[in-house]
């Protein structure tokens, strides 16, 4: 079915140990982990959705005739159970998640419907030292998940907002506009600001908007070019939280995009985009989001990110040394009265926390050995009785030794 795809043994096992690494590093920062359902009310999502989003989702009506929707993203089902189940738990409360979104629009996750996310959110925390926190949790989750290269790009929702108070043109030209810079589409953008009465101050403002990335220089830059407090504001909560990811020892890899739009309408602060090398999409990607929770009944500051396991894997598998794959520590291969044998040192090794694969029918030696190179296996265990088994390592000659000392070999060369 276009848009969604079977994951094969090699892709399926690299984004398994990713997704774990992630949530790893998110519980060495103090977040724990949740799972919300993978289908939810339409009046849930629609709390936290725009008319367009709520476009993107799958929707159908159970039994009941009730209008259920498959999650396009995780950030509202954590809002709603903050909100619920968790409402008599102290804030701040920091979560983290995994598992599949999906959305009808096959443009947004790249001719794709489903994709894999892991994400945290950091709940009832506000100010420069909560922003920067998840951002520098999204940093080290890139590098938990194998990035070895990659560039933080921040931004401030609040400085473009500023931008569209102060220029005078209708909702619906300010919504074609925000779309435009969304897709960093600067062509529609030009054709919608020439049919507009701008000033050619304000015209040249919005232009510029995008190309407002680099170093803490842009700060100035910036400020040189607007005059209103709400942008104003934005660039000062920026320079403290650049200053605090600097004490975060990530001051080489964060970058500052000012021209940043995401296409969440929930984000009221400070917003980021983790990159890694030559991939023109964001791999992270997150922010603030304070009133978000207040729909759901519950008012509190909230900022969060989610990494995209599907862009992690197309980065891992391009590098010039692509994962490696769990490997099959022995192939435990039998014949005549060794299957009992065959079993017990399975599972001996299994204890010892190797990988170990037993035949399911017996085969001699050269069956054997064809079936223990189409596994991939590092070692051939070879059992015909009780007493003795042969042992061939990749590479090596077979010696003939007890089970039990071929199990406590094996188990020494692992540690």
């Amino acid at each position: 079915m276009p848009g969604f795809r079977d994951l094969l043994p090699d892709e399926a096992e690299v984004l398994r140990e990713a997704q774990e690494s992630l949530l790893e590093e998110m519980r060495r920062w103090g977040y724990r982990h949740v799972i919300t359902p993978m289908v939810e009310s339409i009046d849930v999502l629609q709390l936290g959705l725009s008319p367009e989003q709520r476009r993107r989702l799958f929707k159908f009506s159970d039994a009941r005739g009730e209008v259920l929707a498959v999650v396009g993203e995780r950030t509202i089902p954590v809002a709603r159970l903050v909100a619920g189940k968790l409402r008599s738990a102290p804030l701040p409360q920091r979560l983290c998640y995994a598992g599949p979104v999906l959305s009808a629009d096959e443009g947004r996750f790249h001719q794709r419907r489903e994709t894999y996310q892991v994400g945290a959110e950091l709940v009832g925390a506000s100010g420069a030292v909560a922003d920067a926190e998840v951002i520098a949790l999204a940093a080290r989750c890139l590098e938990a998940a194998g990035l070895r290269r990659y560039q933080v790009d921040v931004g401030h929702a609040e400085f473009f907002q500023g931008i569209m108070d102060a220029v005078k043109l209708p909702a619906a030209v300010k919504a074609g506009v925000r779309s435009a810079l969304a897709a960093r589409d600067f062509v529609a953008l030009e054709e919608l600001l020439e049919r507009t009465p701008l000033r050619s101050a304000e015209h040249e403002l919005l232009l510029r908007f995008p190309a407002l990335r680099g170093g803490p220089e842009i700060l100035e830059a910036a400020g040189g070019l607007v005059r209103n407090r709400r942008s104003e504001r934005a660039l000062s909560e920026l320079a403290q939280v650049r200053e605090l990811l600097v004490g975060h020892g990530l001051g080489a890899v964060v970058g500052l995009d000012l021209g940043a739009i995401r296409d969440f309408d929930y984000y009221t602060g400070v917003i980021f985009e983790g990159y890694g090398p030559e991939l023109g999409r964001p791999v992270a990607q997150g922010g603030r989001y304070d009133r978000l929770l207040a729909r759901f009944g519950r008012p509190a500051p909230a900022t969060g990110f989610v990494v995209q396991l599907d862009l992690v894997w197309e980065l891992l598998s391009g590098a010039v040394r692509p994962p490696a794959l769990p490997r099959i520590d022995a192939a435990v291969a039998w014949t005549g009265s060794g299957l009992e044998s065959a079993m017990r040192l399975g599972s001996t090794l299994r204890l010892f926390g190797m990988r170990a694969v037993v035949d399911t029918e017996a085969r001699r030696d050269r069956e054997a050995r064809a079936w223990w190179r189409g596994i991939g296996a590092e070692n051939l265990i070879q059992c015909r009785g009780a007493a003795t088994v042969a042992w061939t390592a990749r590479g090596g000659r077979t010696r003939s030794l007890p089970p039990e000392q071929v199990a406590a070999r094996l188990a020494a060369a692992l540690a």
